[in-house]
């Protein structure tokens, strides 16, 4: 059952990331009829990025510092919606996981999502468990140009997709953190049994 439900949540997100690609079709807004739950180990590593602790709902974005302009819009969706889950008395703690740990080193991501507020932290793993984390919501990411002599200036591609995930470590919700802010603060404002 477990592996049913990461192959949905990759397909998922693989067709997120085509929709967006296809440029500007309607984003998805997904209430997953079945939570996906991550493994121990992720659980572990999303609590102690936490900054308010483990009983916490957490919005889970994939992205790298040297984005110049989509991961800063999806750092300040996530930053939004956790200002109003806590206007609404939800605990909602952001954390911005980078795929890029070459370049993005603790001091670089701390400097990062710093003025996102308080309530925004990082994530920062390497190889094998990053690929590990990356596999559990089924995140995607395509290095280019990146070789021996261009191992600094190269480009990212990945989805652009957010995750709720509840204090007891299942993904609930997916969407798009650029085009459907909407319909995740509209959930937040007028669902807020959910989040009980």
């Amino acid at each position: 059952m477990v592996n049913q439900n990461l192959k949905f949540i990759g397909t998922l997100c693989s067709g997120l990331l085509v929709l967006f690609l296809a440029s500007h079709a309607h984003a998805a807004f997904v209430k997953l009829p079945n939570p996906v739950p991550l493994s121990d180990d992720s659980l572990k590593l999303l609590r102690n990025a936490s900054p308010s602790g483990g009983q916490s709902w957490k919005l889970v974005v994939f992205g790298f510092t040297h984005c110049s302009d989509i991961c800063p819009r999806s750092l300040e969706t996530l930053s939004r919606l956790v200002k109003v889950a806590r206007e609404k008395q939800i605990g909602l703690d952001g954390i911005f996981v980078s795929i890029d740990p070459h370049r993005d080193t603790d001091s670089v991501l701390e400097r990062y999502t710093g003025p996102f507020g308080k309530n925004t932290s990082y994530l920062r793993l390497e190889e094998q468990a990053l690929d590990r984390f990356k596999d559990q919501f089924g995140v995607e990411a395509v290095f280019y140009t990146k070789n021996r002599g261009n191992d600094f200036f190269y480009q990212v591609d990945h989805s652009t997709t957010a995750f709720f995930v509840d204090p007891t470590g299942n993904i609930r919700l997916v969407f798009d953190a650029l085009e459907d802010f909407n319909s995740a603060e509209t959930m937040i404002r007028e669902n807020q049994a959910f989040f009980q």
